[in-house]
């Protein structure tokens, strides 16, 4: 039962196998045996009595009255109260000059003496008949054995106890007495507690990056949940070391236990959210997830075996969601699943909690990385390939032949009409200025658009003698565009539709549907009777680059021949 609690608090998981390693097993289950080779001693075999009158000197009392703690079937009766506590510890031979013992007391409340054969050693806190009259100890406490006491040969440590702070189901039974070479056993401590710090600070910059990504990285769940993740861990590490940098009460302990309550289930429920949002897996998976730990937390978890029950818990969640995106092929699955591996290795060597965090920290954090290099690369490509639209743009209207004939017509203008050549150089002053401006964006208010292709209508009306019209149905202003889609179809309109024909119009359309929203442009141009599909050249590719860069799998496009001239209809889901 009480390695069962030790596993609880990752301090002391730690310290176990620092402490008891050297100890030969067969020995130490059946008696306490303290040699010169042993380093630290957990004491075992306690047996309890109750202590009817604690305002006396300590007494020995009969045998009978004594009960091991172990064949206890309901500890809650050995709680709260006045109580003796008592097992034996045999010293085979002679301890050396330098070897100075200490004893180690772990987790028990409220407060409570120490005797060494009788002899009070050592007292933490006001031992008291009441609530009112008891004063708790300290949670950090040892105290040294006297030298004079530490001989070969068989001896008695006590624990005179009481205990009515009980503010959670924490009891007195469920802590530990260590006997151990002082020096040493402090040295295990401080080590544990520079290992706790280590893997603090691994974990704060794993919550610090996933933090920053979230923020800066169009707030990404997962990033988020994983954050949330590593504070829980870090969070356990703090409250494990907190007794041992300050000098807390012993009722401390109450709140580590409600503590590990909330943070353990935290931690299971955290992580398979974590994964199931970081493979894209369906939504309605947490909610199943979510409701599997909480039947597990409710009907099997206990404070016996709690943190046992939802370690494996959470393993066997993540293998499953793990094992899901491996067969799908997600990325940074084959990396999490070996993690998870690892971490069942470290689940059936006793570390569970720590080897888990850590090894899925790492994996994950690796994983993230990867993903992020990945993203940094398309938005590369995306940037790349928006640069590329923004030049093929200009060189499209800006090509020579465009402006050479452009040129020539204002020439013949200025022979035949000063002012009208005036107008038009006016009106391709316009066109290359809005082109200007809005040829390095990605989307733009649709009234600058319809300027544009009114500026080039202007334009081609002065070149080819002609009048066209740009009319809007239903467009109200504050739609915005990817630049330059209408105003290519309009180019191609006038080339395909107007070469015979002087006068014409043009009108845009905008139709909202109850998920996506249509612009339909139309003109009264006389086109070929076999054409019935429309250009496919450099005009139509660039309008769907745009429309794919804006709306990515989210757009349609279809132009067809009508009984007055031609439409081109583009519909955007979502929009």
């Amino acid at each position: 039962m009480k390695i069962a609690f030790i596993s609880v608090f990752f301090i002391l998981s730690l310290a176990s196998s620092a402490l008891f390693g050297s100890d030969d097993p067969t020995v130490r289950d059946t008696f306490n045996i303290f040699g010169v080779s042993t380093t630290a001693l957990r004491l075992q075999e306690w047996q309890i009595a109750e202590d009817k009158d604690p305002s006396t000197p300590v007494t020995r009392l009969p045998a009978l009255v004594w009960q091991s703690v172990k064949e206890l079937k309901e500890t809650e009766r050995y709680s709260t109260g006045n109580w003796l506590l008592k097992t034996n510890l045999y010293i085979p031979d002679t301890l050396r000059e330098q070897d100075v013992i200490g004893i180690f007391s772990f987790n028990i409340i409220t407060a409570y003496e120490i005797y060494w054969d009788g002899d009070l050693l050592a007292q933490n806190g006001t031992r008291g008949k009441s609530r009112q009259e008891e004063t708790a100890g300290r949670a950090n406490f040892n105290v040294i054995v006297p030298n004079r006491f530490v001989t070969p040969g068989s001896h008695t440590v006590l624990l005179r106890i009481s205990n009515y702070d009980t503010v959670s189901p924490w009891r007195f039974l469920y802590g530990d007495v260590v006997v151990g070479k002082y020096k040493a056993v402090l040295d295990s401590l401080f080590t544990s507690g520079r290992t706790a710090s280590f893997m603090t600070g691994i974990l704060l910059i794993a919550f610090l990056f996933n933090l920053f990504l979230f923020i800066t990285r169009h707030r990404r769940t997962e990033h988020l949940l994983f954050s949330l993740f590593c504070l829980t861990v870090i969070f356990d590490y703090l409250v494990s070391q907190a007794a041992f940098l300050f000098d807390l009460s012993v009722s401390f302990i109450h709140f580590e236990y409600w503590f590990y309550q909330v943070n353990t289930l935290l931690f299971t429920t955290l992580f398979p959210a974590f994964l199931i949002y970081s493979f894209s897996l369906p939504k309605r998976t947490i909610i199943a997830t979510v409701s599997a730990i909480l039947l597990v937390y409710v009907f099997i978890a206990e404070m016996r075996n709690m943190f046992t029950v939802l370690s494996f818990t959470v393993l066997a969640i993540a293998s499953i969601i793990s094992g899901r995106a491996l067969i799908l092929k997600r990325e940074g699955s084959v990396v999490i699943a070996a993690g998870i591996l690892l971490s069942w290795g470290a689940y059936f060597l006793g570390f569970a909690f720590a080897g888990l965090a850590s090894v899925m920290v790492i994996c994950s954090s690796f994983s993230i990385a990867r993903q992020f290099a990945i993203k940094e690369k398309e938005e590369k490509e995306a940037k790349l390939k928006s640069t590329l639209l923004e030049l093929e743009l200009l060189k499209k209207n800006i090509n020579p032949h465009f402006v050479l004939n452009t040129l020539t017509s204002i020439i013949v203008w200025l022979r035949r009409d000063s002012a009208s050549a005036v107008k038009l150089i006016e009106a391709l002053a316009e066109e290359f200025r809005i082109i200007n401006q809005v040829s390095a964006l990605k989307q733009i208010p649709v009234t600058q658009e319809i300027d544009l292709c009114k500026a080039h209508l202007k334009i081609m009306g002065y070149r080819r003698g002609a009048e066209y019209k740009f009319e809007t149905v239903n467009i109200d202003g504050t739609e915005t565009v990817p630049p330059m889609i209408f105003h290519t179809l309009v180019e191609n309109g006038l080339t395909h539709g107007f070469e015979k024909k002087i006068n014409g119009t043009f009108i845009l359309q905008k139709t909202k549907q109850t998920d996506s929203t249509e612009f339909i442009l139309s003109n009264d141009g006389e086109f070929n009777t076999e054409d019935t599909k429309g250009s496919t050249g450099f005009g139509m590719r660039y309008v769907k680059s745009r429309l794919e860069e804006s709306y990515p799998g989210k757009w349609s496009i279809s132009s067809e021949q009508t009984d007055g001239g031609w439409e081109t209809k583009i519909v955007i889901r979502g929009y």
